[in-house]
């Protein structure tokens, strides 16, 4: 599968997807003490960059640290990215490396950015890091967008992080001295393969109806109609659709039974809860909207953040 190469909102040599932002920039990058020369212009096929982002993996440090490795980029990410990537590097000059600013929603109300520099030296692709899943608001965006239009942001300049550090897969390898800087090899056959119709999240998994999740959900649903339910239909009072014991609280708990079972991740239980949070009760009052996060908060299956940000929208609404 190839991208075609559609640039939206081109200014000089800033390309913009939404938030998304793929820029030139001269930086000087160096390596043993010289700064490197790029070979850049460089044209790069669309299948090769985005299986390259698909297998850069992190792992997270510190006491809260999740368990095993990450992906970096997401699909909605890389679908935007790629077309980017591929017009900046057939334009870049050998002084000038690709800048990425990338956000990706992935809770409610927040987003997670990725910041790194990409270029190509020896006809492999370097890719550098200062951010990964950076935790973000959309005010944060905003004003850290005009802070890096001022200041330029040289993520080849650190070498690690306190909270994450890259997991090199087959074909790439750390630069030496950096755990935040890939080095990639783009000869290697899994970047040169056509690129997969992976399925990567748990809201792709359900849309393609192959998920253990979207079964398992499926199969309570039917539990909960079944059970005790009476033969004859009777009219709906507003307090019994209030009490139809909470769809939302009912998948949320198949949820997190999940991923006590290790079958779905933090990550992903976050990504389907937010996703419920936003469009599973757009058919309920404002009141009964209010009484149900409070209800999910109590049982644990939202956060005091989550509810604190939903209770705002809420709020904002009326």
């Amino acid at each position: 599968m190839m991208f075609a190469c559609t640039v939206w909102n081109i200014y000089a040599d800033t390309y913009k997807d939404g938030m998304i932002t793929v820029r030139h920039e001269e930086l000087p990058v160096k390596r043993n003490g010289s700064r490197i020369q790029f070979n850049h212009p460089y044209e790069i096929v669309g299948n090769v960059i985005t299986n390259a982002l698909s297998y850069i993996y992190y792992e997270e440090r510190g006491l809260l640290k999740k368990k095993g490795s990450l992906r970096v980029f997401q699909d909605d990410e890389i679908k935007k990215l790629v077309p980017l990537i591929v017009q900046a590097f057939s334009v870049a000059t050998p002084a000038q490396v690709v800048v990425v600013s990338s956000y990706s929603e992935r809770m409610l109300l927040t987003d997670q950015q990725n910041y790194c520099i990409l270029f190509i030296s020896d006809h492999s692709l370097n890719i550098a890091f200062s951010r990964i899943h950076m935790f973000q608001t959309y005010n944060d965006a905003m004003s850290e967008k005009k802070i890096n239009t001022v200041l330029k942001e040289n993520p080849a300049t650190i070498n690690h992080s306190r909270f994450w550090k890259l997991v090199p897969s087959s074909g790439q390898r750390w630069e030496p001295d950096h755990e935040n800087w890939l080095v990639i090899d783009l000869s290697d056959e899994m970047y040169q393969q056509p690129v997969a119709q992976r399925v990567g999240t748990v809201d792709e998994r359900i849309k393609m109806g192959t998920s253990e999740l979207d079964t398992r959900l499926k199969r309570l649903e039917e539990r909960l109609s079944n059970t005790g339910a009476p033969k004859e239909l009777k009219p709906a009072s507003p307090a019994r659709e209030v009490s139809s014991e909470s769809k939302i609280k009912n998948k949320l708990t198949v949820l997190r039974e999940l991923v006590n079972d290790g079958i779905i991740s933090e990550e992903d239980y976050d990504y389907k809860k937010a996703k419920m949070l936003r469009e599973g009760m757009n058919d309920m009052s404002l009141k009964d909207q209010l009484r149900e996060i409070k209800d999910l908060k109590s049982e644990g299956l939202i956060t005091e953040d989550d509810y604190n940000e939903k209770k705002k929208e809420l709020l904002d609404q009326f």
